[in-house]
Order: structure tokens, then C-alpha cells, then sequence
């Protein structure tokens, strides 16, 4: 009930073909994702795709990374250093993961990751990966 509010529009990226030992990881830009507030807290979220008119809304869900995107984006914001929050999809594991890429200046399609950049497992998170430990990208693999 209530007014809905979209905000926080995160940049979501694909993380294709993860393949040890190989070249380092390109992930490519697929949208946009806003957390819908209702009062204080999330209850859904909506995505954008690109169409030749421009960014639109495609699609509304609701689910478990509703909560766990608020969650880790809280863990986040308690952090000494800041970074630019970011989505990351990695199909190959069946994982969604907050990406806090260190670079302020890059634009939001940017899509080389750092090594010192923080991937945060939302939950749930695959089989032996613990959701909202933060990991350093480097260590990913």
C-alpha cells in the first residue's frame, strides 16, 4: 500500500565465460536495475533494457535479492572506502553479486573489473559461496 518509489539505479553487468588462466574477465553492460521503495523499505524491483528509443523499463520482480541487495548495499555504505555499487550477474554460477568497482570516474558502462574491486555474493548465493562476504576480485575463480 502506498505511494512505490523507484530509486537507486544500479548498472547491471554480465560476467560471460569465466575461464581460469585466460585473458582477464569483460563483463558488458545489459541494464539497469531500480530497487522500488514502498515507505521504508524495498519490495520489488525493475529493470531497464536498451531499445533503439533509448533505456525502458522491461520488467518488475520481486524476490530474495530484493532484501539482500538492500543488505549489501548497507554493508557497503558502512565501509571505509567507497565505491561506485554496480550489479553483476554470473550466469555460469547461478549468482548475482554486488560489485563495488573502485574507480569513481568510470562511467557506468565500463566493464573491465579491478583487481582491487569487491564482488559481495547476494543470497542466495550458489553452493560453497557465502553470501555478503565481500571478496576481492582477484580472488575470484
Amino acid at each position: 500500500p502506498g505511494p512505490l518509489t523507484p530509486e537507486l539505479p544500479l548498472p547491471v553487468h554480465v560476467l560471460d565465460r569465466i575461464v581460469p588462466g585466460s585473458r582477464p574477465p569483460r563483463t558488458r553492460l545489459t541494464g539497469w536495475r531500480f530497487l522500488i521503495r514502498s515507505g521504508d523499505r524495498a519490495v520489488a524491483a525493475a529493470e531497464t533494457t536498451l531499445t533503439a528509443d533509448g533505456w525502458t523499463f522491461s520488467h518488475f520482480f520481486e524476490g530474495p535479492y530484493i532484501a539482500s541487495t538492500e543488505h549489501a548495499l548497507r554493508q557497503a555504505e558502512a565501509m571505509k572506502t567507497h565505491y561506485q555499487p554496480r550489479l553483476l550477474s554470473i550466469p555460469e554460477l547461478y549468482m548475482l553479486a554486488l560489485w563495488l568497482h573502485g574507480d569513481h570516474q568510470a562511467g557506468p558502462a565500463d566493464s573491465t573489473p579491478a583487481a582491487t574491486d569487491l564482488l559481495v555474493p547476494l543470497a542466495p548465493a550458489p553452493p560453497g559461496i557465502a553470501a555478503h562476504r565481500p571478496r576481492r576480485e582477484a580472488g575470484r575463480g
